[in-house]
C-alpha cells in the first residue's frame, strides 16, 4: 500500500487591530495585522523526506503569497511576496498590511471578496535548484544525483512542493482570523527496494551488497502551482543503504533513492542491479504483479507519479545446483528446476527433458570444483525422487562470475539405474559410470540468447539444469563358444571358461574418468564359470601372459593369448578400454578353432577377427 503524507505550513492571522478609519467605524488598536506561521509535519514522516520526523532547523520553507481577489474572470492579483520560513519562523516580519494598498483602486485587502492565498511553495531539503526559481510563475529547474549512496544525498534530492491554494478572505473579526494552509507533498518519486537473504545465505551476507536502479529520470521542470513537471534524460541511481537487520531470522537489508517523476514502469523492464550478495548478482526485472500492486502510483502513461514510494520487498535465494543426467545408451534421465537468481549469462533452458523410466532411489556423487587438479571432496548426493533430483545436502552457485567443473559417480546396480558410490577405487565386477557435462546449448531467459557449451568444460552460474551425461568406466568382456554341426563338432555341455594374469583392482581419476589398474595381476582373474555374458573388467593393456582358458568336460584344453586377438579390421586387440564391450566369440571343433571378436562401444560395433591357439 501507498501512502500520500503531507507537511501542513500554517499561517495564522493573529487579529490584533481593527481597520484604519475609512468611514466603516473600526479604529485600528495596535497596528498591522502580524502573519503567524506555525510550518509543522502532519502526523507522520513524509514518504521521501530523508531524516526525522519534523523539520529540521536548517530547513528553508518558501512560500510565494499573493494577494488575490475574485472576478468573473477568477482570481486577480495586486501584492505578493515570496516569504521564507526557517526554524519555524519567518525570515523578516509579515502583515497581511504588506499585501494591500489602499491609495491604488481594487487593491486594498480590507475590500470586501479580497484575500491571501499561497500561489506555490518549495522546500529544497538543502539542495539546489539548476535553474533559477522564476517566482512569479513558479518554475524551478531540479535534478537528483546518480550516486544518493552516501548520508544525506538522498534528502538533498528530495524537492517539496506546494501547488496553488484557495484564497483565504481578510477577516476583521479579532477572534476569526483566517489561516492559510499550505500542504507541501514531495515532487519526488521514491523507490525503497528491501532485500531480504534467504536460505543459502550467512548473517553477513548483506554487509557489502549495493543496489542500483536502472532508467531513473535526472532533470525536470518543476511548476508547483499545478503541479506538473516536465522530464529530461535519464541515468542509473545507487541506492542510500540502511543498516543490516534481520527479517524472521534472515539478513536484510533496505535500499532508497529519489527520483524525478515520471519514471517508465512497464513489466519487464530492468528496475534494479543488485550486486554483491556474498559474490551474487542479481536484477530485479519488473513484473505485471509489481506493476498491478504500484497501481495507485502509476498513471495512465504507465509512469510513475509524484509523492510516491515505489517499495518492492525482495527474497534472495542462492541459486540452487540442479541437474539433468543423460546415461549413454541407457535410459535418459533430467531434472528441472526454477531458478531465482538472473546470471549475467544465464541459461534458463537446456535441450535436454526428463526421462519418464527414471525410478525413485536412483541417485549420483556429485564434485563441483573451479579446478580439474584439485577436484576435492564429494559436494553432494543426487537422489531423484520421483519428480527431478534432490541434493542432500543442497548445493549452490557461490557467486554470479565464477564457473565450474561439474563430475559424478555412480554404478549400474540390477534394481538402479545410477546408485552413489563414494570411493574412487574400482573392483572387478563393479559397472562404474562416471559423469560430465555433456555438450549442450543453453537459451537465457528472452527465448533468443544461445550458447554452445563443449562436453567437460566449465559451466558458467545458471537458473537453468547442468547437464550430465553418464558412461561406462570399465570394460565389458562377454565370451561366447559354438562348435560346428558335422562330424568336426565337439560337446559344449559343461565347458568352462578362465581368464587369468589380469588385473582386478583399479581407481578411477575423478576429473578424467579414467581408470588406472592397481596391485598385482591375479592368476585367475575370473574363475572358471560356464556363464560369461557379461564381466566387469579393469581396463588395462593385455600382456602375453593374459590368456583365456577353455576347458571342456572330457578334459580338453585350450589356451588363448587375448593379446593375439584381432577384430574385423584386422587390428590387435592390445587392450580393453573404457566404455567398450568385448565379445569374443569361439568357435571350436576336433583339432582347430575359430575366434572372432566383436568390440562395442556401448553402441554396437560388428567385426570379426582370429587368434592363434595354444595348446596346453
Amino acid at each position: 500500500m501507498t501512502f500520500r503524507k503531507y507537511i501542513i505550513l500554517t499561517l495564522s492571522a493573529m487579529i490584533m487591530a481593527g481597520c484604519s478609519n475609512d468611514g466603516n467605524g473600526l479604529e485600528p488598536e495596535l497596528g498591522s495585522l502580524p502573519l503567524r506561521l506555525e510550518p509543522s509535519l502532519s502526523g507522520n514522516v513524509p514518504v521521501t523526506k530523508a531524516t526525522g520526523s519534523q523539520f529540521e532547523a536548517t530547513d528553508e520553507l518558501l512560500c510565494y503569497v499573493r494577494h488575490v481577489y475574485s472576478d468573473v474572470k477568477g482570481y486577480g492579483y495586486a501584492q505578493t511576496k515570496l516569504v521564507t520560513i526557517k526554524n519555524g519562523v519567518t525570515t523578516e516580519p509579515i502583515y497581511w498590511d504588506d499585501f494591500s494598498n489602499s491609495a491604488s483602486e481594487g487593491t486594498d485587502l480590507r475590500t470586501a471578496g479580497h484575500g491571501l492565498h499561497t500561489f506555490y511553495g518549495y522546500c529544497y531539503n538543502g539542495g539546489t535548484p539548476n535553474m533559477r526559481l522564476a517566482e512569479a510563475t513558479g518554475v524551478l529547474g531540479w535534478n537528483t544525483q546518480a550516486d544518493q549512496s552516501a548520508q544525506g544525498v538522498m534528502k538533498k534530492c528530495d524537492l517539496l512542493w506546494s501547488p496553488s491554494q484557495t484564497m483565504v478572505e481578510y477577516n476583521h473579526a479579532r477572534d476569526d482570523h483566517g489561516t492559510l494552509t499550505v500542504p507541501f507533498t514531495h515532487a519526488m518519486s521514491k523507490f525503497t527496494i528491501v532485500l531480504v537473504a534467504d536460505e543459502g545465505f550467512s548473517a553477513g551476507a548483506l554487509d557489502n551488497t549495493s543496489v542500483t536502479l536502472s532508467g531513473m529520470n535526472v532533470n525536470g521542470i518543476f511548476k508547483a502551482p499545478d503541479a506538473t513537471v516536465d522530464v529530461n534524460g535519464t541515468t542509473t541511481v545507487k541506492m542510500y543503504a540502511g543498516e543490516p537487520s534481520v527479517s524472521a531470522g534472515n539478513p536484510s537489508r533496505a535500499y532508497e533513492a529519489v527520483s524525478v517523476p515520471k519514471v517508465a514502469l512497464a513489466s519487464g523492464n530492468l528496475l534494479a542491479t543488485v550486486k554483491d550478495v556474498e559474490g551474487n548478482d542479481y536484477r530485479v526485472v519488473l513484473s505485471d504483479d509489481m506493476i498491478a500492486g504500484w497501481a495507485a502510483g502509476i498513471d495512465d502513461d504507465g509512469k510513475s507519479k509524484s509523492g510516491y514510494n515505489y517499495k518492492l520487498t525482495v527474497t534472495l535465494s542462492k541459486q540452487r545446483v540442479n541437474m539433468v543426467a543423460t546415461l549413454a545408451d541407457w535410459t535418459d534421465v533430467s531434472a528441472s528446476g526454477i531458478g531465482e537468481i538472473n546470471f549475467t549469462a544465464d541459461v534458463k533452458t537446456i535441450d535436454k527433458s526428463n526421462d519418464a523410466g527414471l525410478k525413485d532411489g536412483n541417485s549420483f556423487s556429485l564434485w563441483m570444483t573451479k579446478d580439474l587438479d584439485n577436484v576435492g571432496s564429494i559436494a553432494t548426493t543426487s537422489t531423484f525422487d520421483g519428480t527431478g533430483f534432490e541434493n542432500s545436502p543442497a548445493i549452490y552457485w557461490p557467486n554470479g562470475t565464477d564457473s565450474y567443473y561439474f563430475r559424478a559417480l555412480a554404478q549400474k546396480t540390477d534394481l538402479k539405474t545410477l546408485d552413489a558410490v563414494t570411493s574412487t577405487a574400482v573392483s572387478q565386477g563393479t559397472d562404474l559410470i562416471w559423469g560430465t557435462t555433456s555438450a549442450h546449448t543453453g537459451t537465457e531467459s528472452d527465448g533468443l540468447t544461445t550458447h554452445d557449451y563443449p562436453a567437460g568444460a566449465a559451466i558458467n552460474p545458471r537458473t537453468g539444469d547442468v547437464p550430465l551425461s553418464f558412461c561406462h568406466v570399465m570394460s565389458c568382456v562377454a565370451i561366447n563358444l559354438e562348435t560346428g554341426s558335422d562330424a568336426s563338432a565337439v560337446d559344449l555341455d559343461g565347458a568352462k571358461v578362465t581368464l587369468a594374469n589380469l588385473y582386478t583392482e583399479g581407481t578411477v581419476d575423478i576429473a578424467t574418468g579414467t581408470v588406472t589398474s592397481k596391485g598385482d595381476k591375479a592368476a585367475k582373474a575370473v574363475d572358471e564359470s560356464t556363464t560369461f555374458s557379461k564381466l566387469f573388467m579393469i581396463p588395462q593393456q593385455i600382456a602375453n601372459e593374459s590368456r583365456m582358458i577353455v576347458k571342456l568336460a572330457d578334459g580338453t584344453t585350450y589356451s588363448l593369448r587375448l593379446n593375439q586377438c584381432t577384430d574385423g579390421t584386422d587390428t590387435t586387440v592390445a587392450g580393453w578400454e573404457s566404455g567398450n564391450r568385448y565379445i569374443y566369440t569361439i568357435s571350436l571343433k576336433k583339432e582347430q578353432i575359430g575366434f572372432r571378436v566383436l568390440v562395442q562401444d556401448w553402441t554396437e560395433k560388428t567385426g570379426s577377427g582370429n587368434a592363434m591357439l595354444d595348446w596346453d
